[in-house]
């Protein structure tokens, strides 16, 4: 259908063509001629007019690996990504609240069957039109076959009702089911780009205003505006440049220098240079991820499964020291697992500062001179946690081993099997959606890939489903404001120390810079009004 209509437009442009060529109208006298401009500049605008830098660069400090949403959930691909593609449903960062992006509305029949309405008239790139067969290639078709988007295909399936409706069938209750469609894994593909065109060119064909340009490994990736986009306004801005520059201390200094625009994480010392120069500005707001140091609940040679271990750490860290050491201050100490922005949040007690209390439970069960092994990334945060964290549980007799390794070598080793891998405890960090049901289902299910801690517990997983299928909102908070005092009280998975506080560095007048509380941060308008 959609070549069909590609092919009648097509003919339609070289019939108005022709007609304009062969008009009746008598030709007009020309213009006076005037001065020219040189090759390659912009034509001048008037003194009313504003004028904005054509040219964006965001300075990021890990590297951009692929355009394809289905390869990775790493941040920094998400963030070009979300520039180029878009999702069903996604976070509205001015309001907070889950939006339609692509769709338009949606319904709930009841907690296994929803109806989807898209926006209609939505272009890709390539010039098709967006509809419910482009929907059922991205969700049922090419998802089940990469892995990381593999889990979807037993969530639901979908029926399409005509171009612009389709049905889902859910296999589990979900009152909340429109949040899945926000994972940034999931951004809709062109069904006819890849029909048309080889998979490595296909996987670039978005919705979103920009189109993927060029990219150098470990240098930068390039986007250019999409003329034609139809969801958002044609940004100002012509070319949008991600660089890679990993030091925070050189962002700042190429920020300073006028080498880019934005610097995403500066060093917390640098806050003050962002503030007090009146041209530059920090950019903040608190993530939604939640830190937090873990136990490998399978590891049978560890002490770390006695819950009385996990308890007497919990009660033995004082997380306002850690805050201090880790972030500078910048972060807010966590008391309960759910984290704050989400659904059903409750400001629980938890689990309080109490170092007499936790001297008491490690001498009780014999953990006075053990040794345990720690492992995290070489992330910054992660690191001074660690050390601090070794410091503070050297008071109590406790010396913590830690061992160091890449973002991704964790992340592998954290999702291997708990009985073999030989953790006894971790530092990571956990940023779900808004959905009170991913947060749990991903982590502390039985099996889930995200379930770092080794949990399996059917109490919890019968918790977690009820909760999901419950359509009384008052039950429904009630039933996660129990697994929240649980798991955070009793079972202790991990100890929530903080949600820290997210920071972009920034010129003054750049505007449309916006920080996502769970890291996809958002350019899709970014821009920058030129100074006379």
């Amino acid at each position: 259908m959609k070549k069909i209509l590609a092919l009648l437009l097509a003919l339609a442009m070289v019939f108005s063509l022709a007609a304009c060529t062969s008009s009746n109208e008598p030709a007009q006298p020309a213009e006076p001629a005037g001065p020219t401009e040189p090759a390659g500049t912009e034509p001048a605008q008037t003194a009313s007019e504003p004028r904005y830098k054509e040219e964006i660069v965001i300075a990021m400090a890990d590297e951009f690996t692929t355009i394809d949403p289905m390869e990775t959930s790493a941040e920094t691909n998400q963030i070009v990504q979300d520039c180029t593609h878009d999702l069903l449903t996604d976070t509205n960062l001015d309001t907070m609240q889950n939006e339609g992006e692509l769709v338009d509305h949606w319904e709930m029949i009841d907690p296994s069957h929803w109806t989807f309405t898209l926006k209609s008239g939505v272009k890709f790139h390539d010039g098709t039109t967006l509809d419910t067969e482009d929907v059922y290639f991205t969700l049922m078709e090419r998802a089940p076959q990469h892995s990381i988007t593999a889990k979807y295909a037993s969530m639901f399936t979908i029926e399409i009702v005509d171009d612009l409706t389709f049905n889902v069938e859910l296999f589990q209750p979900d009152v909340d089911f429109n949040y899945v469609f926000a994972a940034n894994t999931l951004a809709i593909l062109s069904k006819e780009a890849f029909e048309t065109m080889p998979e490595e060119e296909a996987v670039k064909i978005g919705t979103g205003p920009w189109m993927f340009e060029d990219f150098v490994s470990g240098d930068y990736v390039s986007l250019v505006r999409f003329e034609d986009c139809t969801l958002y306004p044609v940004p100002n801005t012509k070319r949008l440049v991600f660089k890679m520059i990993p030091e925070a201390s050189a962002r700042m200094i190429a920020l300073e220098n006028g080498e880019v625009d934005v610097i995403m994480t500066p060093n917390a010392t640098d806050y003050n240079r962002l503030i007090e120069d009146p041209n530059l500005q920090l950019i903040t707001e608190t993530g939604r991820g939640q830190h937090m140091v873990g136990f490998n609940l399978e590891n049978p040679d560890s002490i770390v499964t006695n819950q009385k271990f996990r308890l007497a750490v919990a009660k033995g860290i004082d997380k306002e020291e850690m805050v201090l050491a880790a972030w500078d201050g910048y972060a807010i100490p966590s008391t309960n697992i759910h984290c704050r922005d989400m659904g059903y949040y409750h400001d629980i007690e938890g689990i309080p500062y109490d170092p007499e209390g936790a001297q008491a439970l490690f001498d009780e069960i014999g953990a006075t001179g053990k040794t345990i092994h720690l492992v995290t990334s070489d992330a910054a945060h992660r690191t001074k946690m660690a050390n601090n964290l070794q410091a503070q549980m050297s008071k109590y007799g406790i010396t913590i081993d830690i061992e160091i390794m890449q973002g991704a070598a964790l992340t592998e080793l954290l999702s291997s099997d708990g009985h073999t891998n030989g953790v006894e405890m971790f530092i990571a960090s956990w940023t779900p959606g808004k959905n009170a049901d991913y947060m749990y289902r991903n982590t502390m299910t039985t099996g889930a890939g995200r379930n770092y801690a080794s949990l399996e517990v059917p109490e919890i997983d019968a918790m977690i489903d009820a909760a999901a299928g419950e359509v009384d909102p008052a039950k429904r908070d009630q039933l996660y404001l129990d697994l929240q005092n649980y798991l955070t009280c009793e079972v202790i998975p991990w100890v929530p120390i903080a949600q820290a506080t997210l920071t972009f560095g920034a010129a003054a007048d750049v505007t449309g810079a916006k920080i996502h509380p769970a890291l996809v941060h958002q350019f899709k308008e970014v821009e920058r009004l030129v100074s006379d």
